[in-house]
């Protein structure tokens, strides 16, 4: 009977989840961290399972996710309808404490925003306050 595969992470996000262990500073850049989906998705988890919490964590995540989504590949604000899918498909039912935040800051830094976006982001704004 053959082992099951051992999935290693690529280098990139073994770096990413050697950083994000650390406690969180002010001072933790996001510019140009994350570069593939897998590193937002891991990102989103963590924040989703609560293992990462508090302002600084929220800010880092939010900024990293922003420059990921609206400016990959020397885009000018602006977000690509299969990112945009994605994003939706991965969030849009699981919800996680970050999630109004990063929504919010997409809604406000992609150029004409799509609808699907800011209709997601108003919800989740709105469930916040409930």
């Amino acid at each position: 009977m053959a082992s099951p595969a051992k999935i290693e992470p690529s280098a990139a996000l073994a770096a990413l989840s050697t950083m994000v262990g650390q406690e969180f500073r002010s001072d933790h850049s996001a510019a140009g961290l994350v570069t593939t989906r897998e590193e937002a998705e891991f990102l989103l988890m963590l924040d989703h399972s609560g293992a990462r919490t508090g302002p600084e964590w929220r800010a880092f995540l939010v900024k990293a996710l922003v420059e990921f989504l609206a400016f990959r590949d020397g885009a000018d604000s602006e977000m690509s309808e299969p990112d945009l899918d994605w994003l939706l498909g991965l969030v849009a039912d699981a919800p996680s404490p970050s999630l109004p935040a990063l929504l919010f800051a997409l809604s406000c830094t992609v150029d004409d925003a799509p609808e699907r976006l800011i209709a997601l982001t108003l919800k989740h704004g709105r469930d916040r306050t409930l």
